[in-house]
């Protein structure tokens, strides 16, 4: 073992090891379960569940569903991501709370599958917003320990290579969801069958996890000595002024994801009820995006070790930009099509860009707390984006302006209008990106990686 080697493992956590692709695709592979998961749940299964409970109310409906979910996965990162960088368990302190977290995540899965065989009615609203907060709650118990492993594991000057290989590992969870999910949904109980999938997939990632990804095992880590308030109050206390780069970042990351969510919360019933779009043209445009996620994001990753990564994130904000503008203006479901891909090719970039530039900037101390808030900049857009669209689209659609927005453009404007708010969050989020200042890192030889 050479003196640099050395230093790797003791800095990064584990035994000395090569860092090959095998050894990313092997430490992506639960990013996609939780992309399988959460593209399921959020483009579709909620989606069905929603418009058969809540009929024309879906619009706020799902939003405070959404939002309720977001909320619960907001908290519990900072928290659990605090816990987990001062655990001290033999096999590490990121695995045990992968694994206990996704096994518990399973039951509420399952209640979720049940809701939604029910009888359609309103009633039932509250038990479905409890069970997705639930699904929230044990599911990022999770994430937030496991996000912390890029920067355990991975130098930062390799960090935009794994960020390339979990952006892979994101958009073919999302592709395979698409395919899987909306050919089972509507079969005879769909629901049931969407959910032991998506439930057994997270099971074998978290074990595949837990067996093939070594930790160095955490007995020596420094505990927390305080109590359970004070403990509440550090997962909560962030150094803004040393960190500006890093949340800089973060505000960027919130406004971007804004407009992503918004997008994919609301294509369904831009399809069917503005483009008046054949049945399955949102799972389309869906694909198309997803599929065209993989030419910009491995690129863009391999690119962030090499290139400034404040350019990538400005080329692909562009890119998706445009495409924001063909759906805003289009009548036509084979130019939304095209759209489709220029969205997925410049969101896919901004994936791979916005990990890498994550890890780049983290703190040193607190990994798991810091990466719990960069999580916060994904779930929190998914409280407001669909709550605001909801509203928007409620307006121009059944509200107060539905009357002469259907005169003068006709039905489904309201969804003109919530795409045009994507456009506004890509250029915000853009803008706050010029202030942040980059890390630059002395390569590793390929003998000490």
């Amino acid at each position: 073992m050479t003196p640099r080697t050395q230093d790797l493992s003791l800095r990064y956590g584990s035994a000395p090891r090569r860092l090959t692709p095998f050894f990313y695709l092997e430490l992506s592979v639960y990013w996609f379960a939780l992309s399988l998961l959460w593209t399921g749940m959020i483009t579709l299964v909620l989606q069905q569940i929603v418009e058969r409970m809540a009929g024309d109310q879906k619009d706020l409906v799902l939003g405070w569903v959404l939002g309720a979910g977001a909320f619960v996965s907001t908290i519990i990162s900072l928290i659990v991501g605090t816990y987990s960088d001062h655990s001290r368990f033999k096999g590490g302190k990121r695995r045990p709370y992968i694994l206990t977290g996704t096994i518990l995540t399973v039951p509420f899965l399952l209640w979720l599958a049940y809701l939604g065989s029910l009888p359609p009615s309103m009633k039932l609203v509250p038990y479905l917003a409890l069970s997705f907060c639930l699904i929230q709650f044990w599911a990022n118990v999770a994430t937030s320990p496991y996000q912390a492993l890029v920067p355990d594991l991975i130098p930062k000057e390799r960090q935009g290579t794994a960020s390339a290989y979990m952006g892979v590992g994101s958009i073919l969870g999302q592709l395979l969801s698409f395919a899987v999910c909306s050919s089972l949904i509507h079969q005879e109980n769909g629901l049931w069958k969407v959910c032991i999938v998506l439930s057994l997939a997270l099971v074998a990632a978290a074990l595949y996890t837990q067996f093939r990804i070594v930790e160095r095992p955490a007995t020596d880590n420094p505990a927390l000595q305080t109590g359970l308030i004070e403990t509440l109050k550090h997962s909560f206390t962030v150094d803004v002024k040393g960190n500006r780069d890093f949340f800089w970042l973060i505000a960027s990351r919130f406004v971007i994801n804004l407009g992503f969510y918004t997008a994919i919360t609301f294509i369904a019933y831009y399809a069917s009820d503005t483009l008046k779009a054949p049945e399955g043209t949102a799972t389309k445009i869906l694909m198309i995006a997803t599929i065209s996620g993989l030419v910009g994001n491995f690129p863009a990753g391999i690119l962030a070790d090499r290139v400034s990564k404040k350019l990538v994130v400005y080329v692909s904000c562009i890119v998706t930009g445009i495409a924001a503008v063909l759906f805003l203006l289009t009548s036509s479901v084979s130019v939304a099509l095209i759209a489709a891909f220029f969205f997925g090719a410049g969101f896919g970039a901004f994936q791979a860009v916005d990990w890498a530039l994550a890890t780049n900037l983290l703190p040193d101390a607190d990994e798991a707390k810091y990466m719990g808030v960069w999580h916060a900049a994904f779930t929190v857009p998914q409280v407001f984006a669909p709550l605001v669209g909801g509203l928007v689209a409620n307006l121009f659609n059944h509200g107060a302006a539905a009357v002469w927005a259907t005169e003068h453009f006709g039905s489904g404007f309201g969804y003109r209008v919530v795409l045009s708010l994507v456009l506004l969050y890509l250029i915000a989020g853009t803008v706050l990106i010029r202030p942040i200042r980059e890390r630059v890192y002395l390569k590793l030889s390929e003998n000490a990686a």
